[in-house]
């Protein structure tokens, strides 16, 4: 009987062993919020931006542990349709990609804890930031590193000489280019006129004279009783043929007979190098320090040529899409509308990553107000992002605006990203060939081939071809989600 028992003692205490320990060589379970082992790195994901992977590796090395492993892709490898997944733990992208990445599964919603954490302050980030570009549909997808709005930037040296103030309205822009354009030989008898100069330079190279086209036609076609601007809901047809958008695209083409003869090759760092040099009294892009070793120093004087900023145009009407109809704006409306996603950063978590525990907190790090001053400046497609990083705007617009204009812009970047009204650029899979077809439209319009709306009707023709390529169902979702609502 002694020996029956103390056998028995013995199997329970062995039982008992492996159930605390586990059996010998099997190593213990990962929950899915468990992180992959420090040893191995972390893998950063940096698409279409060199600088921006750069600046993130020193803020690492100089601020971290372990290893971050960066590698860069372009929109072009991303796009690739064998492309089945991301092969990393967290991904920085231009903005208007987020529809794309979030619509194929490929990142993740951010965690409560992490949206919660002091170092995020999300309540900081600017409102249109916060509640529109890092959401789809009702969940938050991204961290933000900056998203510039268009605004107009000017030489106030020039319009002081002038007597001219920023344009209120799309009409009084024309105008303004008009005697900018003829008022070349203000600057004859200076030693330091650039032989190019110009009076107003738009950028309409490709992927941006769409988003310029977007930007004029916001006010015009952003009613406060409507919220989706692009296309009708639910049929998915696409908007961009009626009348708001012949209006922009008509003013459009007037304007850019004032401009050079390169135009449709300018992208907005383009606009802004010409302004920078002095080639240039007004111009349609955003300020940026990332690029100040690119441009020419001025030849006459060792200081940069001085800029300011101004928001676009407003619209004292708009069109009523139900009543077919314009209207007065009321009097509680400023008439100006922000084309959201036009450039800008964000950062995701990768779906399925290895390490997201650590992956979100890089993110965390990067879009928070320690890091973000040393990382977002160093990326042509960003600009402060923070109500705390207004005293320190500086760092993002560069010499040429000086500290009163620094501040200047700060603000109203932060009052473009707290407009009541605004309209998303294109954020649906598809956003390249959306917004290709757009450019054709201006281009075509441009050469004076075929009136403004004969080329956006041609335009809409081939986004119902795009919709239906890509299934009118999942893009009517998609279109809903990147309104920041469930799909009904």
């Amino acid at each position: 009987m002694r020996q029956r028992w103390f056998g028995r003692r013995r199997f329970w205490m062995a039982a008992l062993a492996l159930a605390v320990c586990g059996c010998p060589g099997t190593p213990p379970e990962r929950t899915e919020t468990q992180d992959a082992p420090a040893a191995v790195p972390l893998r950063l994901i940096v698409v279409d931006d060199i600088e921006l992977g750069k600046a993130i590796q020193q803020q690492w090395k100089a601020r971290a542990e372990g290893e971050l492993e960066i590698r860069h892709l372009s929109s072009q490898e991303i796009w690739d349709p064998d492309r089945k997944r991301l092969a990393g733990d967290a991904v920085i992208y231009p903005s208007g990609l987020l529809g794309d990445l979030a619509e194929r599964g490929w990142i993740a919603p951010l965690s409560d804890e992490a949206l919660g954490s002091p170092e995020l302050a999300r309540r900081d980030i600017f409102d249109h930031l916060r509640q529109r570009e890092i959401v789809w549909g009702d969940q938050v997808f991204a961290v933000p590193l900056g998203s510039p709005p268009l605004m107009l930037i000017y030489r106030p040296d020039v319009f002081e000489k002038l007597e001219l103030k920023p344009p209120e309205t799309w009409q009084q822009y024309a105008a303004l280019c008009e005697r900018l354009s003829k008022s070349r030989d203000l600057w004859m008898d200076s030693q330091d006129r650039p032989a190019a100069w110009r009076g107003v330079a738009e950028p309409l190279g490709p992927g941006w004279a769409s988003q310029v086209l977007l930007a004029r036609a916001a006010g015009y076609a952003r009613h406060r009783s409507y919220f989706a601007t692009l296309f009708e809901l639910p049929s998915m047809d696409p908007l961009i043929a009626s009348p708001p958008f012949v209006k922009a695209l008509e003013e459009l083409v007037a304007a850019a007979s004032h401009g050079g003869p390169d135009s449709s090759q300018l992208a907005p760092k383009d606009v802004w190098r010409l302004l920078r040099s002095g080639q240039c009294a007004m111009g349609l892009t955003w300020p940026t320090s990332a690029e100040d070793s690119a441009v020419a120093e001025p030849t006459a004087s060792s200081l940069p040529v001085q800029l300011a900023a101004a928001k676009l145009p407003a619209s004292r009407e708009a069109y009523h899409v139900g009543d077919r109809q314009w209207q007065a704006r009321e009097a509680t409306e400023t008439g100006h509308v922000t084309l959201l996603g036009v450039s800008g950063r964000l950062g995701s978590l990768v779906k399925g990553s290895a390490r997201a525990s650590a992956a979100t907190g890089l993110l965390v790090r990067l879009s928070g107000a320690e890091w973000s001053r040393d990382v977002s400046p160093r990326s042509p497609a960003t600009t402060l992002y923070r109500s705390s990083q207004i005293p320190a705007a500086k760092a993002w617009v560069g010499e040429s605006f000086s500290a009163e204009a620094a501040a200047a812009y700060a603000e109203l970047v932060q009052q473009s990203l707290r407009q009541t009204l605004t309209v998303d650029s294109i954020r649906l899979p598809g956003r390249v060939r959306y917004l290709e077809a757009l450019d054709q439209a201006v281009y075509t319009a441009l050469q004076g081939a075929r009136p403004p709306a004969e080329c956006l009707a041609e335009a809409a023709d081939q986004w119902r071809k795009i919709t239906d390529e890509l299934g009118i169902e999942d893009q009517r979702r998609a279109y809903w989600r990147s309104l920041g609502k469930k799909a009904p």
